[in-house]
């Protein structure tokens, strides 16, 4: 059954971070929710709209990626949180990183949910 958009999750970005070694990427994601996502990062950001993050491994390509999801209510919320993360957690992230980084934003127009 598809469900019908509802505010939850209007405007998401998706994040691909290629990082040039396994052990480059499995250290930014041990210090990745202690360093960055904190909780009061999170109220802030869930504050100006951020629905939801998820952030996963890519196991299926001969490579060293990380995905990161972003959802938020709107436009106006993506723009909001991206002066946050611009700020406040650009800068820790990529401390001592050099990954290769693609995004892609977009409005949802299809999603199922089971």
């Amino acid at each position: 059954m598809v469900k019908p958009i509802t505010k939850e999750t209007l405007f998401m970005n998706v994040m691909e971070l290629d990082f040039p070694s396994k052990i480059e990427l499995e250290h930014w994601l041990e210090t990745f929710q202690e360093r960055i996502w904190t909780d009061d990062l999170m109220a802030e950001l869930s504050k100006a709209g951020l629905i939801r993050v998820t952030v996963s491994q890519v196991w299926n390509k001969e490579n060293h990626r990380v995905t990161v999801v972003f959802e938020y209510e709107d436009e106006n919320a993506y723009k909001a949180c991206q002066d946050i993360i611009s700020k406040k957690i650009m800068p820790k992230a990529m401390k001592n990183y050099n990954p290769k980084i693609r995004n892609n934003r977009g409005v949802i127009i299809f999603d199922y949910r089971g």
